[in-house]
């Protein structure tokens, strides 16, 4: 399978996933809201935060060992390739059981940092604990997805996630309907762990991805410096990034309480999933840049950089604007009114997204090129200072007031300084990768905007399920048209143009006018 049908297919099957999880999110919510109340509902939201945290633990290892591996899976005969994974994988092993010591003795010491109240400790400690185990064995097992995606097999991974979500839904259900309560959540993620432990070691086996018998190599102080010189890197990148994304959810606990936590979670649940969907493009797409970089295809890695870059942009603002005129209609709907959300929270997010996503591409392809500099800082710099502002505003203007805060920080930290990085690394003007890239964004949402906002503006008054179909059936393939003919670089259009069935050539040549040929 060549280069970029591997890409391909790790993306379109990285959508297969979002897709689960979508479905996971629609159906496990409800069920949840059915069984538990808004306080226990919003112990759930704050476990999820959690489990970022300690994932901290990991101070940036796996994402050194992936990209390291890709360095060595050419020659798996040497013994690095082997020895790298050994390395790496005794890492994990010290890594897990800190975490499940971490659950045993810490629990308590969480609930009264985090102000739980009194009835509610007892569940508290027992979900950390429990949670603390489950994220161990992940720990413990992780490698086997990094050697997966090394090989560029993140369909394998992707698919398995799948599965995981079906064990995960069906665990949590029995649970929930056997009276085991908030705790059934930590019973169907265990359950959907052990399923995917079991299939990824199967996958690698049948790929034939391990070292051969006598390529194993050994445990290597060598090896363990260069991940760590790597991984030190990534963990301060971790830190502040975790510290961008999911510390909301524990400042609004502890400022505003769990019932606003447990909106928040409610209200941002397809805010997540779509920015998953957008930053898939460029996830999936760094282990074919990475072995670009490494065979020192230079003038093609920064043809494929700007196209995938320009690609995502303007996915990003498709999405963005179709989430912002659909999202309050749909969460009143789901929750059966128990939760209420404003629409200028969702413009706010669409905006966030959109920045997220100029972040996420550039900052992820520094990453790829190892050569991370003063990003270790730059992220740090802007988790302290979003928590800080947080704090400040958050009693004053609620929900909003935050997300402000967001887009404020990532636009003047990682948002330029990622900008700055890529016209360095490929010896561009600022001006070309901060707005000339944007252009194609720019031009789609000129025909977008005012298509979404006249269905917005049509459907106001009406109850929401027909707001949200209006908004959905006429914002959404208007939106869809736009991306696909002034969205997608010429480059890329030329390529589907190739690859495509020949019955649909004429279709796609009336949206691809300027490359027909």
């Amino acid at each position: 399978m060549s280069r970029f049908r591997r890409a391909v297919h790790g993306v379109a099957s990285s959508y297969v996933l979002l897709a689960a999880t979508a479905v996971y999110v629609l159906a496990s919510v409800p069920v949840a809201l059915h069984y538990l109340d808004k306080e226990r509902f919003g112990l759930w939201a704050l476990m999820s935060t959690m489990a970022g945290y300690l994932n901290l633990v990991d101070m940036g290892m796996s994402a050194a060992a992936a990209r390291l591996l890709i360095d060595h899976k050419d020659n798996r005969e040497s013994g690095d390739y082997g020895s790298l994974i050994k390395t790496g994988w005794l890492v994990s092993l010290v890594q897990a059981a800190i975490i499940f010591l971490a659950g045993l003795l810490l629990a308590r010491t969480f609930s009264q940092l985090l102000a739980i109240p009194a009835t509610l400790q007892r569940e508290f400690i027992q979900l950390v604990n429990w949670q603390c185990g489950v994220l161990a064995l992940s720990f413990a097992t992780r490698m086997l997805g990094m050697i997966l995606g090394a090989h560029q097999r993140m369909d394998w991974v992707n698919y398995l996630g799948v599965l995981s979500l079906l064990a995960n839904f069906a665990g949590q259900w029995l649970l929930f309907h056997l009276g085991f309560g908030v705790l059934s959540l930590m019973g169907g993620a265990l359950a959907g762990t052990v399923l995917v432990i079991v299939l990824q070691t199967l996958a690698c086996h049948t790929l034939k991805l391990f070292p051969s018998p006598g390529g194993w190599g050994r445990v290597s102080g060598r090896h363990f410096k260069e991940l760590f010189n790597f991984g030190k890197d990534m963990f301060l990148v971790a830190i502040g990034a975790q510290m961008i994304m999911t510390s909301q959810v524990i400042i609004i606990t502890r400022l505003l309480g769990l019932e606003e936590a447990a909106i928040w979670s409610v209200g941002l649940r397809v805010f997540n999933l779509l920015s998953q969907v957008v930053w898939r493009l460029p996830q999936m797409s760094m282990a074919a840049l990475a072995e670009m970089l490494t065979r020192g295809e230079a003038a093609r890695l920064r043809e494929r950089y700007r196209s995938l870059a320009v690609l995502t942009f303007s996915f990003a603002g498709w999405v963005a604007v179709s989430f912002a005129a659909c999202n309050s209609r749909f969460v009143t709907l789901w929750t059966h009114g128990k939760i209420l959300w404003p629409d200028g929270n969702d413009g706010l997010l669409a905006l966030w997204m959109i920045i997220s996503a100029v972040v996420h591409c550039h900052n992820s392809f520094v990453l790829t090129t190892k050569q991370i500099g003063f990003m270790r800082y730059i992220y740090f710099a802007e988790g302290v200072a979003f928590v800080a502002l947080s704090c400040l505003v958050a009693r004053w203007g609620g929900l909003p007031a935050i997300i402000v805060c967001s887009i404020i920080c990532s636009t003047v930290f990682s948002g330029a300084y990622g900008v700055w990085r890529v016209s360095r690394f490929f010896d561009l003007s600022l001006r070309e990768v901060a707005w000339s890239w944007l252009d194609s964004m720019n031009t789609m949402l000129l025909f977008y905007l005012p298509v979404a906002a006249l269905a917005w503006w049509l459907s106001n008054s009406l109850p929401p399920i027909i707001q949200l179909g209006i908004n959905a059936v006429l914002a959404g393939p208007a939106g869809l048209y736009f991306f696909l003919r002034f969205g997608i670089p010429a480059s890329f259009q030329n390529e589907i143009l190739r690859r495509v069935p020949v019955e649909t050539l004429p279709l796609l040549k009336h949206v691809f006018p300027q490359t027909a040929h």
